[in-house]
């Protein structure tokens, strides 16, 4: 399935801390967030593999998980370090968390939204190539299976 263009620009908006970010989130409908959480797990995979490689442990995702929402605590944005791990866990085959209790689509955003501004602040280059992260990622989410 193709990316939305709007996806891909709430994205980019994301990493280059364009304000828009937030007024294109809150327009998402329901419908929407969804398919948005979809491309935005398809978009932290293209992040991750300079900084975690093509294959991660579960000692590595919780490591990586707990990075992510201690920035985000010291920078008074809290993010649920579950539902980041539960994104990584999607990302690297490994088994889910949430099996019987889905994660609210709002949560899965701002978990999402998280890993990416974590590693947009801690790597300049991914501002850089946003255009090249968001192709690459595009391809990969039509290719990606769903678990």
């Amino acid at each position: 399935m193709p990316v939305e263009p709007r996806f891909r620009d709430q994205v980019r908006c994301l990493v280059l801390k364009d304000r828009r970010a937030k007024a294109l989130n809150d327009a998402l409908s329901p419908d929407d967030r969804i398919a948005f959480n979809d491309f935005l797990v398809s978009v932290a995979a293209v992040l991750l593999a300079p900084r975690l490689g093509d294959r991660c442990g579960v000692e590595g995702i919780a490591a990586f998980s707990d990075e992510v929402a201690a920035r985000h605590r010291r920078e008074r944005r809290p993010v649920n370090e579950f539902v980041v791990d539960e994104i990584l866990r999607e990302i690297y085959g490994l088994p889910l968390l949430f099996r019987t209790f889905p994660i609210p689509p709002a949560a899965m955003s701002g978990a999402g939204a998280a890993i990416v501004r974590y590693l947009t602040n801690t790597d300049d280059s991914v501002a850089a190539g946003i255009d090249v992260i968001l192709d690459t990622a595009a391809d990969l989410h039509e290719r990606r299976p769903r678990p």
